[in-house]
């Protein structure tokens, strides 16, 4: 008979093979990025020395998140003190986009 208290384990040490299947994979597709050429790296958007950042994190690292965590393929980076005036966006219409009397959106 199983006992209940042994599921758990089975659960993580799937979740564990599963995760070193997916950075092994991964390794190995940034690997193969080594030998493609300035060119081709650059309409992807990464330069030689982004993979070879990548694949320099230990084996057990996912080199794809440090890709993936570039400025280029994130949200842009709007960095400014914690302490400045923040500017009110104003709303303007267009013209011929006036709305009607007591319309607001339609």
């Amino acid at each position: 008979m199983t006992h209940i208290a042994s599921i758990p384990f089975v659960a993580l040490f799937g979740q564990m093979a599963a995760r070193a299947w997916r950075v092994f994979t991964n390794r190995r597709h940034v690997t193969e990025l080594k030998y493609w050429s300035d060119e081709q790296l650059k309409d992807i958007g990464l330069t030689r020395s982004d993979v070879r950042r990548a694949l320099a994190l230990p084996f057990y690292r996912d080199p794809t998140s440090s890709l993936s965590n570039l400025p280029e393929f994130g949200l842009p980076m709007h960095l400014s003190a914690a302490n400045t005036a923040k500017e009110n966006p104003a709303l303007t219409l267009i013209d011929g986009c006036k709305p009607k009397s007591g319309q607001i959106a339609a």
